[in-house]
C-alpha cells in the first residue's frame, strides 16, 4: 500500500520507508531501492523510477535554493505514482490511500466526490481517458511563498514547466510504446502512433523542449518528415 502524506511525502509499502520532499535525490533513490530496481531516466536524472506490482513510482527532483544547505542540490518536490493509460478499465490491484480514500480502487467520479472539498491542493490526478479508473496520481511540495518581481515570475514559470512534466512524463514512460516523434522543421512532434496524423502540440517551448529530450532518451521511436 502506498500512502499519500500532503506536505510530507509518500509512504512506500511494507518497511520500505518514506519518500519525504525536501530529501536529497540520492536518499530518495536509496528509499526506492527497497521496492526493487531503480533506474533514473536518461535524459532526465533529476527523476527516480521503481515499480511495486502494477504502480510505478517516481520521485521528482530540482535543485534547491539558496537558503539550503547545499545550493544547488536536487531535492525531492514530486511524487508520481502510475498505472498506465490501458489500465483505466479496471481497479488497480495495489492500494494507494489519500486519508481513507483508494485513488485506483474506485472509479475516478468516486474518487474525485469522495475527496470533495478535502482535495489538497498539492495533489494531481488524472483518468486515462476522462472515464474509468484514475491512471495517475502525483503529490507536490507545498509551494513556497513567492519571492518578489522576476524571481516570482521565474519561479512561476518553472513550476508550470515541472508541473506539465509531471502531466506528460507517460508520454516517455508507461505509454512511451504509443507514441512516436515526427521530426517536422528541424525538430520532433509527439505524434501518435497509430496515427501520425494526430500530433500533440505543446505550446511551451521550454516543455516542449524537455519532452523531446526526455522521449528521445526513453528510445521513443523517430518518423522521418515526409517531404
Amino acid at each position: 500500500m502506498f500512502e499519500l502524506l500532503p506536505g510530507v511525502g509518500v509512504v512506500l509499502p511494507g518497511d520500505t520507508g518514506t519518500l519525504r520532499f525536501g530529501s536529497d535525490a540520492r536518499t530518495a533513490a536509496e528509499v526506492l531501492a527497497g521496492l526493487g530496481p531503480v533506474r533514473p531516466l536518461l535524459g532526465a536524472p533529476w527523476i527516480h523510477t521503481a515499480r511495486w506490482g502494477d504502480v510505478e513510482v517516481a520521485a521528482h527532483a530540482d535543485q534547491a535554493g539558496r537558503a539550503a544547505a547545499m545550493p544547488g542540490e536536487l531535492l525531492v518536490r514530486s511524487v508520481v505514482l502510475s498505472r498506465g493509460g490501458a489500465a483505466s478499465g479496471v481497479p488497480g490491484g495495489t492500494p494507494v490511500i489519500l486519508g481513507d480514500v483508494d485513488l485506483f480502487g474506485y472509479p475516478a467520479a468516486e474518487v474525485v466526490e469522495a475527496l470533495g472539498d478535502h482535495r489538497p491542493p498539492e495533489l494531481e490526478i488524472r483518468a486515462g481517458d476522462g472515464r474509468g479508473y484514475l491512471t495517475s496520481v502525483a503529490l507536490h511540495a507545498a509551494s513556497p511563498t513567492a519571492p518578489a518581481g522576476r524571481r516570482a515570475r521565474a519561479a512561476a514559470e518553472a513550476a508550470e514547466v515541472e508541473r506539465a512534466l509531471v502531466e506528460l512524463e507517460p508520454l516517455w514512460t508507461t505509454e512511451r510504446d504509443r507514441w512516436q516523434l515526427l521530426e517536422a522543421g528541424g525538430g520532433h512532434l509527439p505524434c501518435h502512433r497509430g496515427d501520425p496524423q494526430t500530433v500533440l502540440l505543446i505550446c511551451n517551448e521550454a516543455v516542449a523542449r524537455r519532452v523531446t529530450a526526455a522521449m528521445l532518451a526513453a528510445g521513443v521511436e523517430v518518423v522521418p518528415e515526409q517531404l
